[in-house]
């Protein structure tokens, strides 16, 4: 069990029908050698299985609820409403730390200094955990939009972001983070850890609805203030002749 009363990480996982994933997510959490979080637990009402197992974690828990929701992002605002965590982190139900020291790496990279972004790699699986490839690089104020450089289960996000720049849209269904990320500014002060603390499964549904999520991505550029409408259509286009490309050459999109 979390041995800090004052957590320095909140780690909210969202959850909708994940029995088939959600005991080996949650037992990455509380094997972690780290102990300095609070697991916080969102469920849509989920009718498979998915509550008997939040259940049998229940004495580690910080928050949990079962109720319907407007989707992933309004989840996660549920659990930003709770979290105590100097840190917010969003492990998805069918993501798992890699190791028994992937937060502590990611304390140790920090010490004593505070930042608004702490970034780290994830490791992509197939449904029976076989490595398909590895993803995540630094955040990069210019490169965000037109690309989604950061891992976001691997990403921490200092929890007074989302007091001074709003919580999650949760009227995206695929890239509302990246309509977050887009809000920072130039001068976020961030931290990349270039090692791999998170598996993340294939099977997500951003990475299973392709072109719903490159029309997102048009839809969040055209409200930042730094894309705007048309740069928007522009990179959108210039995505829509390269997913059938990489689709022909079997690479990830």
């Amino acid at each position: 069990m979390p041995t800090s009363d004052t957590p320095l990480i909140s780690i909210v996982v969202a959850t909708y029908n994940a029995a088939r994933t959600l005991d080996r997510c949650l037992a990455s959490v509380i094997a972690q050698r780290f102990r300095g979080w609070e697991l916080i637990v969102v469920d849509g009402a989920s009718n498979d299985g998915t509550q008997a197992i939040i259940d049998r974690y229940a004495n580690v828990i910080a928050w949990r609820v079962s109720e319907p929701d407007g989707g992933i992002y309004d989840a996660w605002n549920k659990g930003i409403s709770v979290a105590r965590g100097e840190y917010v982190c969003f492990l998805g139900a069918d993501d798992t730390y890699v190791d028994v020291d992937a937060l502590q790496a990611i304390v140790d990279a920090t010490g004593d200094r505070s930042f608004d972004l702490v970034s780290s790699r994830g490791r992509i699986v197939d449904v029976y955990g076989k490595e398909k490839g590895a993803h995540g690089a630094a955040w990069n104020f210019r490169r965000v939009g037109r690309r989604m450089p950061v891992c976001h289960p691997g990403l921490w996000h200092a929890r007074a972001l989302f007091n001074q720049y709003g919580a999650f849209d949760a009227t995206y269904r695929i890239t509302g983070d990246l309509d977050f990320l887009l809000r920072l500014p130039e001068s976020t002060r961030a931290l990349h850890l270039d090692r791999i603390t998170v598996n993340v499964e294939d099977a997500g549904v951003s990475r299973g609805q392709t072109v719903r999520r490159l029309r997102e991505q048009r839809r969040a550029l055209a409200n930042s203030p730094r894309f705007g409408p048309l740069r928007a259509w522009v990179v959108w286009l210039d995505k829509m002749w390269r997913y059938p490309v990489a689709r022909l050459l079997g690479l990830p999109f």
